[in-house]
């Protein structure tokens, strides 16, 4: 690791409290489900750093391996099943983690010692595994972050054999999407960075016709980040995968995407919820996308995305009343879809507000009775139907 990337953990910035926001949210859910059925539950960070961050203030901020060892430690039941594993290559950043994790250890003893290795996440990651299967040491579920400050060090092969291992084992992996179209800018001189992300050097020459190919940047990016996508679909058991793309701080382009791979629509489910109450797009509504250079306060008189929402609402009631659980439920675990239940909460509102859709009582026939409201606004269970007038 440069002396570039250990600065990386000298500022904490908006994108940061971000992927933080949807990894504590969504582990936390992880967690509280798992915990029912599992003696044993990993939470493995492959690029753990220092473990803290330092504030423009010059305060400390919890990086992601202790936000995630708080979350555990606050929770007995939690504290007792989970185990967590902390990977980092950099010998500097390394001895930090050791004296942050040794000092949180002791103030916390009911956790379990957390497993902490200096060296890469695929050569780690493999020892572990490799080193469980010859004891015959049954997998438990695992989530594992994988969050390299580049590129370099993101390994298909070890994603593959981690979604294989456990049907319950879900990654949530930084694209540097950015990255990715730099080197293929390369050409000749790629180097061996992106054969270990995609897996071969036949995927690596398919993605460099596929962008080459693309007329524009955003093209190029979409490009990229549906190839990866495909990746995991094809040839690992994670047939639900979603991600959420992050927008430059000083130019409309893609820095990255925070990427999740589930073997469940549970998870493929609650992870775009997650995603989309942290989105921050100058349309207003949440979504998969966090804009930083495009965003605006002004409010936007036409809204591209969400009115196409809103069209794709209408369109699956133009058959016939359905249930609200058909949106919330059936159409957010289908693997193609990018909606979640609170984007469809959203919509089904909201058009109710407009007068394009009629709510109706659980029989599907007679008008819903009064509802009540939340948070001042208008509830909307799933036993009810809705239809268009």
């Amino acid at each position: 690791m440069s002396q570039s990337d250990r600065e990386h953990f000298e500022s904490y910035r908006p994108q940061t409290l971000a992927k933080h926001t949807i990894l504590k949210n969504y582990i936390t859910a992880y967690f509280q489900i798992l915990k029912q059925d599992e003696e044993r539950i990993y939470y493995v960070d492959g690029f753990a750093g220092r473990g803290t961050y330092t504030a423009d203030d010059g305060s400390p901020v919890p990086g992601s391996p202790r936000h995630a060892l708080d979350l555990i430690a606050s929770n007995p039941e939690l504290a007792a099943k989970v185990r967590t594993i902390f990977i980092e290559q950099d010998d500097k950043l390394f001895a930090q983690l050791e004296a942050t994790f040794q000092s949180f250890y002791d103030e916390h003893p009911n956790v379990h010692e957390p497993h902490l290795a200096n060296g890469t996440f695929s050569s780690e990651m493999t020892a572990i595994l490799d080193s469980w299967k010859k004891r015959g040491v049954a997998i438990a579920p695992m989530f594992v972050f994988v969050d390299p400050c580049g590129v370099d060090g993101v390994d298909f092969a070890v994603i593959q054999r981690l979604l294989q291992s456990q049907r319950k084992c879900e990654v949530f992996l930084f694209l540097n999407v950015e990255g990715v179209r730099r080197i293929l800018g390369l050409r000749q001189n790629m180097g061996e960075t992106l054969v270990r992300l995609l897996g071969s050097e036949a995927r690596v020459a398919e993605l460099a016709r596929i962008v080459d190919s693309a007329s524009t940047t955003s093209e190029r990016e979409e490009a990229i980040i549906r190839y990866y996508e495909d990746l995991m679909r094809e040839y690992t058991p994670g047939k639900y995968v979603v991600s959420f793309r992050v927008e430059k701080e000083e130019r409309r382009t893609t820095s990255h995407c925070l990427v999740h791979v589930a073997q469940h629509p549970r998870g493929f489910a609650i992870m775009k919820d997650v995603m989309w109450s942290v989105g921050k797009t100058s349309e207003g509504k949440g979504g998969l996308l966090f804009e930083q250079a495009s965003y605006s306060t002004i409010v936007m008189l036409f809204r591209p995305e969400w009115d196409s929402i809103k069209a794709s609402v209408l369109e699956e009631l133009r058959s016939g009343p359905r249930r609200v659980a058909y949106f919330y439920e059936e159409l957010v675990q289908k693997p193609a879809s990018r909606l979640c239940r609170t984007a469809y909460r959203t919509a089904l509102l909201e058009l109710e507000r407009e007068g394009e859709v009629l709510v109706l009582a659980s029989d599907g026939r007679t008008p819903a009775p009064k509802r009540p409201a939340r948070k001042g606004e208008m509830t909307l269970g799933e036993q009810y139907y809705v239809k268009r007038p």
